[in-house]
């Protein structure tokens, strides 16, 4: 699904990684019928994302799953009250209060939905999604939010502070606000899904994904330098491939001179 878009977010934004998407799978007689085979293994989720990132497409269930607290918030498993009150959190020292650990918690938005399996791997690989996933460097998640803003505005539902990243920041957050959401990762995140330092996050519900795409592409012209667009004209097979037409001379602060000039111009004239 969505591979002409899959492809124009790859060449503008150069990924090192595939797109993801996540489908939630409600019923066990849907799930069963989906011709795409189990994990090899089972993991953390944080394991099986990467596992897509690196092009591996597969279904799973809770059993498949090794993280508790992943399924909860991915709705694979029910959590207990307490959990879901956050007492656990702060119990094993993670917040300073009980109400702290509430407020995080019924921020994460675990997925109330009772949850049979999923599908996850590759977006260009899906024929449906739910949630889509990016994983790379700040840089990059930085082009994303400029494409985000070019279409979307001022975002103004995101929410990360280092834990429970994949499952709640990436799935649950996106998929339950209807809005993009950022990650820094978080410790199990880097290490079961071995991500370095430097990367982090970001994820949209599936029907912001074109348009998010193609604000990203829009902002192109406006805010690459002429190095980064002669690397992606490089890897066009052919000039519309993108959908626009690159300047390599043109920057967002040639189109800010021109327009102060217009108007110092008409103030000038109207002696304003």
């Amino acid at each position: 699904m969505k591979n002409k878009n899959v492809m124009r977010a790859t060449l503008a934004l150069n990924l090192m990684r595939n797109i993801i998407g996540i489908k939630f799978i409600d019923f066990k007689e849907d799930f069963d019928i989906i011709d795409v085979a189990l994990p090899q293994k089972k993991g953390p989720l944080c394991y099986h994302a990467r596992q897509a990132m690196d092009g591996n497409l597969f279904k799973a269930t809770e059993d498949y799953v090794t993280c508790d607290y992943a399924r909860y918030a991915i709705g694979l498993s029910k959590p207990d009250n307490t959990i879901v009150e956050g007492r656990s959190y702060k119990y094993c020292g993670l917040y300073e209060s009980n109400s702290i650990s509430k407020n995080i918690v019924t921020s994460m938005k675990y997925i109330n939905q009772d949850i049979y399996g999923m599908v996850m791997g590759p977006l260009n690989l899906m024929d449906d999604a739910d949630v889509v996933i990016i994983a790379d460097y700040a840089e990059t998640v930085m082009r994303i939010m400029q494409g985000y803003a070019y279409k979307f505005g001022n975002p103004e539902q995101l929410s990360f502070f280092g834990n429970q990243a994949m499952c709640a920041d990436l799935i649950s957050k996106p998929f339950s606000n209807n809005d993009i959401n950022i990650s820094l990762m978080c410790k199990g995140t880097r290490a079961n899904g071995q991500f370095d330092k430097g990367e982090i996050g970001v994820a949209v519900p599936i029907g912001m994904f074109d348009s998010l795409v193609d604000g990203i592409v829009n902002t192109v012209n406006p805010v690459t330098y002429a190095n980064e667009k002669r690397q992606i004209l490089s890897k066009l097979d052919c000039e519309d491939d993108l959908g626009i037409k690159i300047d390599v001379d043109y920057n967002y602060g040639l189109g800010l001179k021109a327009y102060d000039s217009k108007v110092q111009k008409f103030k000038n004239l109207n002696n304003i």
